[in-house]
């Protein structure tokens, strides 16, 4: 509750975004893995069983990892966060002048050259009735597999999706 308090007191807002969807949130994710990573080294170095010295560890992690990620050069932005949100250098003491029409237009400039790319990745194929299809799992362990099927396709929909038999009694669109 304080947390929210907080959060509402500073003017931050919850968005939603799709589950299972990490890219959605990739600046939060990226602050997770660098925590992590953080934390398994001076764990490594610093072995402790203390509470007190596990919190000054996970503190020092936090810290850094926001510090890390203000004075980083972010690929979109040519520039790093801290410096177009506080208008300075996080480093050195000069200010920074940002043109953010151009931040954007590099932005969507970038964003359409990923998906240019992503889409060369992808094939035409017509579907049609009678067809089996393997179905892709969801982030599998190692050694499970990586689809199950044939199932095959009972219906096919005008905007592409597909209608298919899981088992005698049950369909999934």
């Amino acid at each position: 509750i304080q947390f929210q308090n907080m959060l509402n007191r500073h003017g931050i807002h919850g968005r939603c975004i799709t589950s299972k969807n990490p890219q959605a949130n990739s600046v939060c994710e990226r602050m997770h893995q660098t925590i992590g990573n953080t934390l398994r080294v001076l764990a490594t170095l610093n072995p402790t069983t203390a509470i007190t010295t596990a919190n000054q560890l996970v503190d020092t992690a936090i810290s850094n990892a926001m510090f890390t990620l203000r004075v980083i050069v972010h690929s979109a932005l040519e520039t790093t966060p801290g410096g177009v949100a506080f208008g300075r250098d996080m480093i050195l003491d000069i200010p920074i002048i940002a043109d953010f029409q151009l931040i954007q237009q590099k932005r969507q400039q970038l964003i359409n050259d990923r998906l240019i790319v992503a889409n060369r990745k992808r094939f035409s194929y017509d579907y049609s009735i009678g067809d089996e299809i393997l179905k892709l799992t969801y982030k599998p362990n190692k050694l499970d597999p990586r689809a199950t099927g044939p199932y095959p396709i009972e219906q096919v929909h005008t905007n592409g999706t597909l209608t298919i038999r899981l088992s005698p009694t049950v369909i999934e669109r």
